[in-house]
């Protein structure tokens, strides 16, 4: 806390010198009194709450005092200020009034991040103000949520302003040194908890102030402001201050709210003044305010000038009514109608004068006033349903009439400040209404529209951003000023989280973009793009503003702006990934789960649209997972959803499609048992597939097609796409024998069988050699395999080859990936490492002669040959029956080990208990005279010597086998046995009954699980399968060394032939081109910002997505809520089952009624919604 506060110091005091904040006393120096305060003695902490003040002279301007809260305090600038007056030392509300008043004035600054601008005492409707923020804070206190508040008060006025009065600030002149920013900086953080106090109370000027009793013509701070400016001019006036007041409001309307667009000055911050009792300040206040065309909103009932105002204001707009209503009246003159209205102010003034005899002094004024700015107030009653009771609803209106009265003859200007206000208040239908319509839009400048959305965008309201595109505002009209100053934008709702050490100095956009999308983002490319904020974001710009949307945790929005980008299918794929990213780093658990929804969401968004391409045309979709989407940096659709993981989508119909040509290779897959063809051409002939020029092959080529549907149109557009096709008749066949075998050893499913066969022959090996050919190495001339001298047995050999050559293999998966944490990430890998170090023990051991180590070498290669026997379980994942059976299994597994944790429990507790009672006789032997008197008792071997480490298993092996059932009987009759037997009872009892039926139930829930998920699941493995295959060698183990052995003679031979040369062009690492697409990210063209081009299959993928989010966005709602009455209703439903099944026949007819009932109240939801 003390290095910000320090911060935040030098801050202000920068602030001070730029701007020359002079204090008054001392009118050549600048102020010294600035600084925290707490209103309270207790010691600092982190959960104090400070505010702000500074003592400046009452001649300071309003420009500089305005420029100094926005940089030396670094207040945002606000959408609204609401200025509040009235009573300064009464205010005698009824209960009900005032919080009707607290609750509205919170809610209308929290709706529009309002500025509050009171004066500051801790006394009337300030206090009364202070009070609505200390509720609403305490509520908000988990967001860290603080409304703005501003004191602007008299500094001799100010009781106890001594305690703010001190000098030390002098030693902060020249802080902004670097020696002392060091030396204060070092100091704060060595520091202790007990020296925190210290060093922020004197060096960085946190007062106490508290005032315990009242001082006559002055009064204290109201404790709940989070700023206070105090004006010095000598005297104790509070008065003194409003003109002054009255300029810093007007003058910080100047601040505009965009602040990256062209032509902002012209439109003014919206201000309102709310008048809560009061006297004759108050209302000398407002006749400046409305003179300065400020909206006033009076609240009747409350006392004094408020009640004032509203009935002179009833009688001038009564009067006014009266006159221009259009219904027939009484002919009457001029004269007649002035004369009345006069009568009845005269005599509201008259009734009035009795208990404020101050009114004669301000009745002229206020009279001219409200003739003449009747329309800039607005009257609330907290009873009338004109409102509903609704504070800020009376606040909006006066800022309506303000736009329409404010006396700017400009009607564009009109509805562009109603259309903020619309915004800030989010009065959708008040803007559908009357502001953006058929016969009004055409009157909108382009300008206004487009800072309109910047406006709607940062506030994160769909239904105008939606709005305002309907209407033409184009969001390629946005600049990178826009897009930066949305990153900046300060949320009340959670962002994406960024790392903590995170210390890249980039902007918002880079740094999220760095972190979520890693390779996919080159940042010091990317940073060249942001320099010119004037720049045009383009054809760009629906996919920056919707990871924008992502970024901010705007889920309606990202849908949305998903729904206007290019390449759509692709598109919530990396909302998933920076979904799935956010809940990694993130900590809070329903955080976490949030996250993973959305990241679910936009997957089943990605898997709806590739969906509909299939179904419109096969080719076109599969076609789609090929290319690379060039709205979204080149990536590659399934290298995204992979990293994703958005398994939905990897499931998809299109997916499994593609997935299809890629298993098969150049290989038919659409004749008959051509699967079992495949297999039997691998298995007779390994590594010679004579067999293979029978087989069917197919020509991958593009080819110009049209669409099936739209063949009989011949205006239709044509499009390219890698087709299949049948190989010509035999005669017509152009393919050699070279070529069948190529094409034969390319499919990865010949790969799979070449390894499934290899995995059979070498767990036969395996288990060969462990059982009756593993022997000691042969250093005492014996003979091995039959031949002499030879250390140890030739299949002992080719194993130990087999086992290496897989060990090269792993570590070509492990070098080639791209990302540690997905290979780590696979259950399998972890397997195969162990299998790995286990082997290596095993093999290590094995060369030393020597019995234990021996024991240790065969231990640890059976150990490795049930792993290995485990490993072949992954070649299950290729079959649709075995692979989700895979799932279930480890899923089980989990449960069983949760059993396991309450089981031993309840083993340990039973098994070392019991042991205990019934080896006491075999401890213990108690001696007695024939006469029954205990002569001694003596104990085995003097009671040393009994433990051994046998004894820990011996109570194991006790307890273990009654879990399954195996009771064995105790003999002895005496307490030992007795009480032995009653716990073997109740163990029995809660390990067979309780807990074993408990792991059943656990595992039939499961079970089910994975069985309703079963489809996906198999699809998604498949995905991974395929993946893995085609980047493996084509021939196995131990055959894979030729392969390799081929590579570097290649690799050699190229870099000879490249000697000599300026450029060497790398070679890509996989084999076949095809199987790129699974394993790289093309990122061509990362070094600028380059408009994309646009595409005919991009837009024909955008038309196909138009339809299935035009759907989406209108009936998502509906089918929400049509989803969970269906849910209760199917609930009823089972309780109207189970009740009747309880009850029996009896009752079932009442049952019937009453569920009957409720069933139709159900109905009528229904149809309401």
């Amino acid at each position: 806390m003390a290095k910000e506060i320090g911060q935040r110091m030098r801050q202000i005091r920068t602030a001070i010198e730029t701007n020359q904040i002079r204090q008054f006393d001392s009118p050549t120096e600048l102020t010294q009194q600035y600084g925290y305060m707490k209103f309270d003695d207790n010691e600092l902490d982190s959960n104090a709450r400070l505010s702000q003040y500074i003592r400046l002279s009452l001649t300071t301007s309003a420009d500089a005092v305005v420029k100094f809260m926005l940089q030396g305090w670094g207040l945002t600038i606000p959408d609204l200020i609401i200025s509040v007056t009235g009573g300064a030392k009464n205010c005698d509300m009824s209960a009900r009034l005032r919080k009707v008043f607290q609750r509205g004035l919170v809610a209308a600054a929290v709706t529009t991040n309002a500025w509050l601008i009171t004066a500051g005492t801790n006394a009337g409707v300030v206090k009364e103000v202070g009070e609505a923020l200390n509720n609403y804070r305490y509520k908000n206190q988990k967001h860290g949520l603080d409304i703005p508040c501003i004191g602007i008060g008299s500094w001799g006025y100010t009781a106890g302003n001594e305690q703010l009065d001190d000098k030390t600030n002098s030693m902060l002149t020249n802080i902004n040194s670097s020696k002392s920013s060091r030396s204060l900086t070092k100091q704060s953080v060595n520091t202790g908890v007990n020296a925190v106090r210290m060093d922020v109370g004197d060096q960085y000027c946190v007062r106490n102030y508290v005032v315990k009793e009242k001082q006559k013509k002055r009064c204290d701070l109201e404790a709940n402001h989070s700023h206070f400016l105090l004006f010095d001019d000598g005297q104790p006036n509070a008065d003194s201050v409003l003109p002054l007041r009255a300029e810093i409001e007007t003058r910080s309307r100047h601040n505009t709210i965009d602040t990256v667009t062209e032509g902002a000055a012209e439109s003014l911050i919206p201000i309102v003044m709310v008048l809560v009792e009061g006297g004759p300040s108050s209302v000398r206040t407002i006749c400046q305010a409305l003179e300065s065309n400020t909206p006033v909103v009076v609240v009747k009932d409350s006392g004094r000038s408020a009640d004032l105002v509203a009935e002179l204001h009833a009688c001038y707009t009564d009067t006014e009514n009266s006159n221009g209503s259009g219904y027939p009246a009484r002919p009457k003159t001029s004269g007649g109608r002035i004369d009345s209205r006069d009568a009845r102010v005269n005599e509201i003034l008259t009734r009035a004068q009795k208990d404020n005899p101050w009114i004669d002094e301000v009745k002229t004024v206020l009279c001219r006033v409200l003739d003449e700015r009747k329309q800039l107030v607005t009257i609330f009653k907290f009873n009338s349903k004109q409102h509903n009771g609704n504070l800020e609803d009376a606040i909006l209106e006066a800022l309506f009439n303000a736009a329409r009265f404010c006396g700017d003859h400009n009607e564009q200007h009109q509805r562009v400040a109603e259309l903020k206000l619309a915004l800030a208040w989010h009065k959708f239908d008040h803007a559908q209404k009357n502001l953006l319509t058929d016969t009004t839009i055409s009157k909108w400048k382009e300008d206004d529209l487009r800072r309109a959305l910047v406006d709607a965008l940062r506030r994160g309201h769909v239904d105008f951003v939606e709005l305002l595109i309907e209407f033409g505002t184009s969001l390629e009209k946005l600049t990178v000023g826009d897009l930066q100053h949305l990153y900046n934008t300060k949320s009340t709702g959670n962002r994406l989280p960024l790392r903590l050490n995170d210390k890249s100095t980039g902007n918002q956009r880079d740094r999220y973009y760095s972190l979520y999308f890693g390779s996919i983002w080159d940042l010091d490319a990317r940073n060249k793009t942001l320099d010119k904020t004037d720049e045009l974001l383009g054809k760009d710009a629906p996919r920056d503003l919707f990871l924008w949307a992502v970024a901010l945790d705007r889920v309606e929005l990202a849908t949305y702006l998903c729904s206007k980008t290019w390449n759509p299918a692709i598109a919530p794929l990396f909302a998933a990934q920076m979904y799935r990213r956010a809940a990694r780093i993130v900590i809070d658990s329903e955080t976490k789960e949030q996250y993973e929804t959305n990241a679910n969401q936009f997957d089943t968004y990605a898997t709806a649209i590739i969906d509909r391409c299939f179904d419109n045309d096969e080719n076109f979709a599969v076609d789609l997972l090929k290319r690379s989407a060039p709205a979204f940096y080149n990536a590659q659709p399934l290298q995204v959803a992979l990293k994703s993981n958005c398994r939905s989508f990897l499931a998809s119909k299109s997916v499994q499609k593609y997935l299809d040509n890629e298993w098969f290779g150049y290989i038919n897959y659409r004749r008959k048992a051509i699967n079992f063809r495949i297999f039997l051409c691998s298995l007779f002939f390994p590594l010679l597939p004579l067999f293979c020029f029978f087989l069917p092959f197919v020509e991958k080529h593009k080819k110009v097609v049209r669409s099936a549907r739209d063949r009989t149109k011949a205006n239709q557009p044509i499009m390219i796409h890698n087709v299949i096709e049948p190989e010509k008749r035999e005669r017509n066949s152009c393919l050699s024998k070279l070529d069948r075998i190529w094409k034969f050893y390319h499919a990865p499913i010949v790969r799979f069988y070449y390894y499934m066969i290899f995995f059979v022959t070498f767990l036969a090996l395996f288990s060969y050699v462990l059982l009756v050919d593993y022997f000691p190495l042969n250093k005492y001339n014996e003979r091995r395999s039959g031949y002499a001298d030879l250390y140890i047995p030739i299949t002992e050999i080719i194993l130990h080859i087999c086992v290496w050559c897989l060990i090269i293999e792993e570590l070509r998966q492990v070098i080639l990936m791209k990302s540690k944490r997905e290979y780590l990430a696979e259950v399998w890998n972890w397997i195969d490492m162990l299998a790995i170090a286990f082997y290596l023990i095993g093999f290590i051991t094995r060369f030393i002669v020597s019995e234990t180590l021996f024991s240790v070498s065969k231990i640890f290669l059976c150990l490795d040959l049930i792993l290995w026997y485990i490993r072949t379980l992954h070649l299950f994942a290729a079959y649709e029956k075995l692979g989700p059976k895979l799932v279930m299994i480890f899923n089980t597994m989990r449960d069983l080990l949760f059993f396991i944790c309450f089981i031993l429990i309840f083993l340990l507790g039973f098994s070392i208990a019991s042991w205990s009672l019934i080896t006491t006789n075999d401890q213990v032997t108690w001696n007695y005279d024939n006469d029954g008197t205990l002569s001694n008792a003596t104990v085995t071997n003097g009671g040393s010597g009994l433990w051994k480490w046998q004894l820990i298993r011996d109570v194991m092996n006790y307890g273990v086998w009654k879990v399954f059932g195996q009771v064995d009987p105790i003999d002895g009759t005496d307490a030992y046995s007795t009480i032995a037997f009653v716990l073997a009872m109740l163990f029995l009892a809660i390990a067979n009954v309780l807990l074993l039926n408990v792991l059943v139930a656990l595992f039939n829930v499961t079970i089910q699980n994975v069985e309703n998920q079963s489809h996906q699941l198999w699809r998604y493995q498949r995905f991974l399968i395929v993946c893995e295959y085609a980047d493996k060698p084509p021939l196995p183990p131990p055959f894979n060394l030729f392969y390799y052995i081929y590579r570097v003679i290649r690799h050699i031979f190229k870099k000879c032939r490249a000697c000599g040369k300026s450029r060497y062009r790398p070679r890509q690492d996989q084999v076949f081109s095809e199987t790129v697409v699974l394993n790289t990210l093309d990122s061509n063209g990362m070094g600028k910002r380059e408009e994309i081009k646009i595409t005919d299959a991009m837009q024909r993928e955008s038309a196909i997505a138009d339809d299935y989010w035009r759907y989406t966005l209108k009936h998502g709602k509906k089918d929400q809520v049509q989803v969970t009455l269906q849910n209760l209703e199917q609930q009823l439903h089972d309780l109207r089952e189970r009740v009747q099944n309880i009850i029996g026949p009896a009752t079932v007819n009442n049952n019937n009624n009453n569920a009957q009932t409720v069933n139709n109240d159900l109905h009528w939801l229904t149809s309401t919604a």
